[in-house]
């Protein structure tokens, strides 16, 4: 549906790309030839380091950090081809006051000092990278997602937890620079080949990765090329409890509809839903990075870069659903029979009624086949540099593209509301560990015949694009203005759209059972089972039937096609769904001039960047589904200051200070919803939210006390304004009741206090080891909304404003990581462990939504055979390690259990060779 309109910047760099890429890798090979005398002459001002091993990347990141004006933590590649990790995002869950999201056993969000990922930048060599998802619930951010990139394409990435003018705006918490390879930057005809298995003890499957890269220049090194490319497979599985979401009498709306289960003597709260949930997935990701340089003079030099990855995700979700809450609710005083302690349902057993109502149906089994999904990163990027008397000009243009592609094959069978085989056992031992026994009630889940019917289904296309073109142009000016040495411009100018468009094809008429449905599940099983072991989780093992795909497919395309108001069973195709399709452009410009300075025992920088950006949230009305638009608007001037100073020739402190800019997510500022009705649940964009702003400040103090070794400490304060929390309501849309839908809001003012502290120490004997803790301390904030004000017999007479506490989302209090290593010429291993503590993450109606306490340990081990062969071995989560969410009961403080996700070990074995 959606388009994104060519502008006449984006025509123009399109253009200038072409132009661009043409000179750049045709004119140099004619001109290289004649460019015998010249050599290059440029040389960093930092401490030039060769890279290899452990300790040699442990050295440079040492001397980055020292030599840089911002507050800055950087991580280099141990050698060509060798990042620390498979996953860029594990590698930074070791940079101090960083963590990561890991909810399918690989590092996707990285969040910084508390910020959430959406609120933080991850720049490929200076510039945004369009991001897609693969997940169909995956709502629109601007978080890069880690999973497309594979690590051997990157030397090295910067970690700016300070902010200074001549980086893009839009990082709350901090920005991410990753940074790919130049054929300059190695010798000729070098290269790097490296092959691997992988396992997942989950999965109980071996998938194979191969990457390579090769670079080239010649003798003159005016021109060269450089091709890195990587293929990877991997089979992941995930086993999970899954809550959908908790009531109680404690929820006003609730109270009346429910009643104590029988036997028990008060009313309790419990899940609405409780799913046993397997999650199967075949990734194959690829990805190509090519560079060609340019250096037709001693002045001038330019780059052509060119990145593209893929990542197929071909996956399957099926969950088995007991919705525990209609065994206490539609039915009076007559509930099935359980147990409360301390206000929550400890027991339920439900089973079919005759006095429930039919629609409260309340054993389902969805699965859900997406073959086809895949999401993909483009870039295409242009830079230069000339040298004139008194500075450098610097240009960058390009485009970048984030594509996904979800495809829902959604099938959903119900039990009968009064069947009396349909039966489940609830339990919630302690109140905080729910989970439902299903086979032991219901034994003919292993060989079903009429006890459940296909009544849900449908086939859904989800598409999504993040595309920005850019330009930016750049002057570096050396003057002798005192202890300023060099002034800095830029102007930069970027249109950015990001789109999603879904159409789905259903079934009119459908009934959830019996006649009318598309028959019993004997109908649609072949004989194949699903195993969901649950072995580190409280649900227990269980072992039920599996539907064929293609069976149920070709039923639900057997069914006419609808050709008016029929009353019996017909098909719609690829229906249009506005409600969930929109459009967010914004055109941005960026205005900023930065000096930096010197003297004796300081340096820094000091600018001002001056920000004005346009957006317009394009999308349907819920109600009319008419087209509508939201235009917004707003500018900011954005001044920082770095300050470093020698207290002694190891030690230096470093103050900061800065006002920051983020901006919404796009799908918080469509006028749209994901929904997923099936589990009454979903989530709402908001075109009415602000920027958030914050004024940082930061410092710190840095020992050096060797050339590999760091003993720091900073203090670091963000006064935040118009942060943006999460919200949960109940709420109908389009004739569905939405029971959990998740709503943001702009959350007034509140202030995150913190303290990072890092020891990292190499010894002569070849062990070394680091570890860093940081503390954050995110104060609540008061937020003011209207509510009802009601007469005696509770009729709603008018509103009145009231006060409420809400949080900061996604922020640990304490995270630290530790770790040691041991390397030889020949051999090395490292052991690393990250830690962080629990989180908010919603406001639901019952309390507060958390995640808790996270831990991982990881292991490394290496030999080198020969000089250029290596072997090598990896282990992700020894310890086998869950995540997990609960709720804390707003009316008592009560801690009430929620979902519950287990991804397993990862173990890895290869060799590589460097030539």
């Amino acid at each position: 549906m959606y388009k994104n309109q060519q502008s006449k910047l984006t025509r123009s760099i399109r253009l200038a790309i072409t132009m661009g890429a043409l000179s750049g890798m045709i004119v140099p090979v004619a001109l290289a030839q004649q460019q015998d005398d010249q050599q290059q002459t440029k040389k960093n001002q930092t401490e030039v380091i060769e890279v290899t091993g452990i300790r040699g990347s442990q050295k440079a990141n040492i001397n980055a950090k020292r030599f840089s004006n911002a507050i800055v933590d950087a991580i280099t590649a141990e050698d060509i081809g060798k990042f620390p990790d498979k996953n860029v995002a594990e590698t930074l869950a070791r940079v101090p006051g960083i963590t990561i999201d890991r909810d399918f056993g690989e590092g996707q969000g990285v969040t910084i000092r508390g910020v959430q990922p959406d609120q933080n930048l991850t720049l490929v060599n200076g510039q945004a990278v369009g991001t897609g998802q693969w997940f169909v619930l995956s709502d629109a951010t601007r978080n890069f997602n880690f999973e497309i990139l594979a690590s051997e394409m990157i030397a090295g990435l910067e970690v700016y937890k300070s902010s200074q003018a001549d980086i893009d705006e839009g990082a709350l918490g901090g920005t991410v620079i990753l940074k790919t390879r130049k054929p300059f930057d190695l010798d000729a005809n070098s290269g790097q080949l490296s092959i691997e298995g992988q396992y997942g003890d989950i999965a109980d499957a071996l998938d194979p990765s191969v990457s390579g890269l090769y670079s080239w220049k010649n003798e003159e090194e005016t021109f060269g090329i450089l091709f890195s490319g990587s293929y990877q497979e991997r089979t992941v599985e995930r086993e999970t409890n899954e809550d959908f979401g908790w009531f109680g009498p404690s929820i006003a709306r609730i109270d009346p509809l429910i009643e104590a289960p029988s036997g028990a003597q008060e009313k309790g709260a419990l899940p609405w839903g409780m799913g046993s949930a397997l999650f199967k997935q075949d990734r194959e990701r690829v990805g190509f990075d090519v560079t060609a340089q340019w250096a037709p003079t001693d002045n001038f030099d330019m780059s052509v870069h060119y990145l593209s990855s893929t990542l197929k995700a071909d996956n399957v979700n099926s969950n088995l659903i007991g919705i525990p809450f209609r065994g206490i609710a539609y039915m009076g005083t007559d509930t099935n029979t359980g147990t409360v302690s301390d206000g929550v349902v400890e027991s339920l057993n439900v089973t079919g009624l005759p006095q429930r109502p039919a629609w409260a149906r309340f054993i389902a089994y969805d699965n859900i086949f997406r073959d086809g999904s895949e999401m993909s990163t483009e870039i295409i990027d242009i830079e230069g540099n000339y040298l004139t008397d008194s500075g450098v000009l610097h240009f960058q243009i390009g485009t970048t593209t984030g594509e996904g592609e979800n495809r829902d094959f959604f099938t959903e069978f119900w039990a009968d509301a009064n069947d009396p085989r349909a039966a489940f056992d609830f339990y919630n031992p302690g109140g905080d560990s729910p989970y439902i026994d299903f086979t032991t009630a219901s034994p003919w889940l292993a060989n079903p015949t009429d006890e459940m019917w296909l009544g849900g289904i449908f086939d859904q296309f989800n598409s999504t694009e993040d595309t920005e073109n850019y330009v930016q142009f750049d002057y570096e000016h050396s003057v002798d203005w005192g202890a300023i040495t060099e002034v800095k411009t830029g102007v930069k100018r970027r249109d950015r759209s990001f789109s999603q468009s879904r159409y789905r094809t259903d079934l009119a008429n459908l009934a959830p059972v019996g006649e009318g449905s598309l028959g019993p599940a004997s109908d649609f099983w072949t004989g194949d089972m699903l195993n969901v072991s649950h072995s580190e989780t409280n649900a227990v093992a269980a072992s039920y039937f599996f539907p064929d795909k293609d069976s149920m497919y070709n039923a639900f395309y057997d069914v006419a096609e609808c050709t008016g108001d029929e009353t019996t069973l017909c098909r719609t195709t690829d229906r249009f769904l506005p409600e969930s399709s929109f459009e967010v452009e914004e055109d941005i410009t960026a205005l900023y001039v930065m000096a930096k300075f010197s003297g004796e025992g300081f340096r820094g920088n000091m600018g001002l960047r001056y920000v004005e950006t346009d957006s317009t949230s394009n999308g349907f009305d819920l109600n009319s589904g008419e087209a509508v638009s939201f235009d917004g608007g707003y500018n900011e001037w954005l001044p920082s200051i770095n300050l470093s100073y020698d207290l002694a020739e190891d030690v230096l402190v470093r103050m900061a200070a800065s006002r920051v800019l983020t901006r919404p997510a796009p799908f918080q500022l469509a006028p749209a919803v994901n929904l997923t009705p099936e589990t009454s649940s979903g989530s709402a964009g908001n075109p009415q939210l602000d920027p958030l702003t914050a004024n940082q400040f930061e410092v710190g103090a840095e020992w050096y006390f060797s050339e590999s070794s760091i003993a720091a400490i900073t203090v670091f304060k963000k006064d935040i304004n118009d942060f943006i929390f999460t919200k949960t309501v109940s709420r109908e849309i389009d004739g569905q009741q939405i029971n959990q839908l998740r709503t943001p809001e702009n959350g007034g003012s509140t202030s995150i206090d913190g303290v990072e502290v890092q020891v990292q120490h190499v010894f002569e004997n070849g062990f070394g080891g680091y570890a860093n803790y940081t503390y954050t301390d995110v104060a609540d904030a008061q937020v003011d909304e209207a509510v009802p004000v009601t007469d005696a017999d509770g009729n709603i007479t008018g509103a009145t404003l009231a006060s409420r506490t809400v949080s900061f989302p996604n922020t640990s209090k304490d995270s630290f990581n530790v770790g040691v290593f041991y390397e030889t010429d020949l051999y090395s291993a490292r052991l690393n462990y990250n830690y962080r503590s629990e989180y908010f993450i919603a406001q639901a109606e019952i309390g507060d939504q958390f995640r808790d306490e996270q831990s991982q340990l990881d292991a490394q081990l290496s030999w080198n055979i020969t000089e250029t062969i290596t072997l090598k071995a990896e282990a992700l989560n020894l310890t086998n390690e869950i995540w997990e969410n609960y709720y804390v009961r707003s009316s008592d403080g009560k801690r009430l259990g929620g979902t519950q996700s287990a991804n397993g070990r990862r173990f890895f074995v290869g060799a590589s060779m460097r030539f």
